[in-house]
C-alpha cells in the first residue's frame, strides 16, 4: 500500500457522485439494440451524447430513432441500457514484442461488429525509446485516436483507460511492441441475432432503484413478455412502465392486449399508448415511424422540467408534441377512441394539425380498482415515494429521544416535502390537513417499537384528479328575456 503523503488527486468519471438520492421523475430508463456502448446502465443527456457512446443509426434497431425523439420532444435525461445476445465478443488483437511475445493486447472498448472496423497501430515516438499508439477506421479512414509518446507497456494500459475506443492489456511480456502498420482488430460480435427475453430482461435489471424514478421502456417491444417485464420492473423498482402497443389500427387488437395485461397484479405500475408516431426522416422529405413510448416520455420529461408537479398530465395541451409530424394509422372514431380508453390505451391524436397525447390512464381496471386508474397519479405517488424515501435515509441511525423531538422532526420534514404538491394543486383539500396527514405519533411510534428501533411514519392523502371529460353547454336565450 502505498504511503499517505501530502497533496492532490484528479480522478475524472463520466458522470459525479450523487450528493443526494436521485428524485428526478422525468428521467427516462430505455433498453435496445446498439452499435456500440457499455454494457451497463449509461447516462446520457443529448442525442449526440448518445451518439458518442452508442454510436450512430443502425438498421437493426428503433433505439437511436427514440432517442432522438424523447431529447427533440423535451426530454432531458436518459439512461440506456444496451441489451447483448448471450455471447458478445470484443474485438481483439495481440501485439508482439521484438521476440514474438505478446507484448500488449489491444481491445475495442466494448463487444460488438464495430470493433472490427478499428485499425490500431505502433510506430516509433518522438522521443527516444517511446512508442505511439495510433486508432484508425476502416470505414472512413479517419484517425480516431493518437496517444502521444509512451514510455513503457505500463503507460500504455493507462492510456486505454481514457481512450474512448479502446481498451489496452498487459501482455506476458513487459517488453514494448515493435512498431507495426496498422492492423485490424477482430472477431467482435454482440451476438445480437440471438438475444431473446432473458437478454432483454437481463439489461433491465441493471436499471437498479438507487438510480431514482422516472419512466421505463423497451422502445418497440410490442409482446406481452416484454410489457410484462416492464410492468414487473416498475413495482419493484419505484417507476412507471412506459408500453407500446402493436403498430395496427385494429381496435379489437389492441383493447385485447390492454386487457390480458389489467390481468397482472402489476396493472396500476405501466400505460401503454398508440398509434405510433411519425418523425422527420433523416434524408430531406422523408418521415420515420417511432414506438410512442418515446414521445410519451419525452413529454412528461418536458412537463416535470417546465415546474409541474408530476400529477400534472403532459397530455391535452400539456402534451402537445413539438417534433412528431403526425401518426402511423388513421383517425379511430368517438366510439373506438371509448373503448381504446376503458381498456386503458392512452391514445395520440392529431388535433389542430397537431400530434397531441390525448389519454393519460393506467392499465387498472376502471370499474374494480378506480383509485389508481389516473397516470397522473401514479407519477405524483412515485415522486412521494422517491422523496419519502430520501428523507427517510437521512434517519437512518437517528437516535430517538425520549421526548419524541426527532420523531416530530421526521413527521415534520415528510410533511414539508408534502405542502409544495399541496400548493400546487396536485393534493386535494381546501386546506393542507384534508389533503394529507403525516402521523408519527404515539399510536405509530410506540414504546415497543422505539426500543426495537424503529421509526415509522404513515402518510394518508387524497391526490387530485383531472378533468378526463370537460363539458360545455350552450343555452340559447329568447331577446325578451333575461340571461340567466
Amino acid at each position: 500500500m502505498a504511503t499517505p503523503r501530502p497533496g492532490t488527486s484528479v480522478v475524472t468519471r463520466e458522470t459525479p457522485q450523487p450528493r443526494n438520492a436521485p428524485t428526478d421523475t422525468g428521467v427516462w430508463f430505455a433498453c435496445g439494440l446498439s452499435d456500440r456502448g457499455p454494457a451497463v446502465p449509461t447516462l446520457i443527456q443529448s442525442l449526440s451524447d448518445f451518439i458518442t457512446k452508442f454510436g450512430n443509426r443502425v438498421s437493426y434497431s428503433i433505439l437511436y430513432d427514440a432517442v432522438e425523439t424523447y431529447f427533440r420532444e423535451g426530454g432531458s435525461k436518459a439512461y440506456i441500457s444496451r441489451v447483448l445476445g448471450p455471447a458478445p465478443v470484443i474485438a481483439f488483437k495481440n501485439f508482439l514484442d521484438n521476440a514474438a511475445a505478446t507484448s500488449l493486447i489491444i481491445q475495442a472498448k466494448n463487444a460488438g461488429d464495430w470493433g472490427n472496423n478499428l485499425r490500431v497501430a505502433i510506430s516509433v515516438g518522438s522521443v527516444g525509446g517511446t512508442f505511439v499508439i495510433t486508432v484508425t477506421d476502416v470505414t472512413d479512414a479517419t484517425v480516431n485516436e493518437v496517444s502521444g509518446d509512451l514510455a513503457d507497456t505500463a503507460a500504455a494500459v493507462a492510456y486505454g483507460q481514457q481512450s474512448q475506443y479502446i481498451n489496452i492489456v498487459q501482455g506476458a511480456s513487459t517488453n514494448d511492441p515493435v512498431p507495426i502498420a496498422a492492423q485490424a482488430l477482430a472477431t467482435g460480435t454482440d451476438d445480437r441475432t440471438n438475444a431473446t427475453d432473458t437478454q432483454w430482461q437481463a439489461a433491465l435489471d441493471k436499471f437498479t432503484r438507487d438510480l431514482g424514478p422516472g419512466q421505463v421502456s423497451y422502445p418497440g417491444r410490442t409482446t406481452t413478455t416484454a410489457h410484462t417485464q416492464l410492468q414487473a420492473h416498475a413495482a419493484a423498482q419505484g417507476r412507471v412502465a412506459l408500453m407500446d402497443s402493436a403498430d395496427t389500427v385494429t381496435v379489437a387488437t389492441l383493447t385485447t392486449e390492454a386487457v390480458a395485461l389489467r390481468a397482472l397484479s402489476t396493472h396500476r405500475y405501466g400505460a401503454i399508448f398508440a398509434p405510433w408516431v411519425i418523425i422527420p426522416g433523416i434524408l430531406p422529405n422523408t418521415t420515420r415511424t417511432v414506438p410512442p413510448s418515446a414521445l410519451a416520455a419525452g413529454l412528461m420529461s418536458r412537463s416535470d422540467a417546465a415546474g409541474n408537479s408530476p400529477n400534472v398530465p403532459a397530455a391535452g395541451a400539456n402534451g402537445q408534441a413539438v417534433y412528431a409530424v403526425g401518426l402511423s394509422q388513421a383517425a379511430w372514431t368517438d366510439t373506438q377512441r371509448d373503448t381504446l380508453n376503458t381498456a386503458g390505451v392512452d391514445v395520440f391524436r392529431i388535433i389542430y394539425g397537431g400530434v397531441r397525447l390525448y389519454g393519460y390512464r393506467t392499465l387498472t381496471d376502471p370499474v374494480n380498482d378506480a383509485n389508481w386508474i389516473n397516470l397522473a397519479n401514479v407519477r405524483l405517488f412515485m415522486a412521494i415515494q422517491a422523496k419519502g424515501g430520501e428523507i427517510a435515509e437521512r434517519y437512518v441511525l437517528a437516535q430517538l429521544d425520549g421526548q419524541r423531538r426527532k420523531i416530530a422532526q421526521y413527521g415534520g420534514e415528510l410533511a414539508g416535502m408534502l405542502l409544495p404538491y399541496y400548493e400546487a394543486g396536485s393534493l386535494y383539500g381546501a386546506t393542507p390537513q384534508e389533503a394529507f396527514n403525516v402521523n408519527v405519533g404515539p399510536q405509530v411510534n410506540t414504546d415497543s417499537t422505539i426500543a426495537d428501533g424503529q421509526l415509522k411514519a404513515v402518510i394518508s392523502l387524497k391526490m387530485s384528479p383531472f378533468a378526463e371529460l370537460v363539458v360545455l353547454e350552450l343555452v340559447k336565450t329568447r331577446v325578451t328575456e333575461a340571461v340567466s
